[in-house]
């Protein structure tokens, strides 16, 4: 499979994903727990993204990269796990999955953008801010004894900035994914060219 076929479904596949965050997160019972079959295309989903985004990078970092993918899937595996098991939030072994996947791999993949320059110029800052916004959220949940069942107050504005910037996040990567597409067959094209 070409990279830039690769590029194209992880790209579709991040817009996706994105896009069942954000049903869940307004359509779902947090008192019922996560559905495997909700979780289960989800996380086939996210690991598609983290794919592309390993694929991508992984000539300039190898070593960054397999990590952030590493930490990414076993997230996304946490939350099949939990999902089986019908553990509703807040729950030790959904903040890991949320953690490895939206923190910690939403950290190294920015860092990687930003040091590769192969991602839009803001996406890092888009994507470091979400996870200090995850960071903070944590934070107020663990150390003030704040609930997330119902965010509101300071907690409620970090909970939504959090949300709100991993979906732009993850739209806006996918959408990018998609043009590396286009990049890479316009390379393709031309360099050919450029060497006669």
């Amino acid at each position: 499979m070409s990279n830039k076929t690769i590029f194209r479904i992880a790209g579709i596949s991040g817009i996706l994903s994105a896009l069942a965050m954000l049903v869940l997160s307004f359509a779902g019972d947090p008192n019922k727990g996560m559905s495997p079959v909700y979780a289960v295309p989800n996380a086939v989903l996210g690991i598609i993204f983290v794919a592309g985004l390993y694929v991508l990078y992984r000539s300039e970092a190898s070593t960054l990269s397999l990590a952030a993918a590493a930490a990414s899937v076993i997230g996304y595996l946490l939350f099949v796990v939990a999902s089986l098991m019908q553990i509703t939030f807040p729950s030790p072994l959904l903040a890991a999955a949320d953690i490895a996947v939206y923190i910690l791999g939403l950290t190294l993949f920015s860092w990687l953008a930003y040091r590769t320059h192969k991602m839009p110029r803001l996406l890092p800052l888009v994507g470091l801010l979400a996870a200090l916004s995850g960071v903070v959220t944590y934070i107020l949940m663990l150390g003030a004894g704040a609930s997330a069942e119902n965010p509101s107050g300071v907690l409620g504005i970090f909970y939504f900035l959090y949300l709100i910037l991993v979906v732009i996040w993850l739209v806006w990567t996918g959408i990018s994914l998609q043009l590396k597409k286009s990049e890479t067959m316009r390379t393709g094209i031309s360099m050919p060219t450029l060497q006669r």
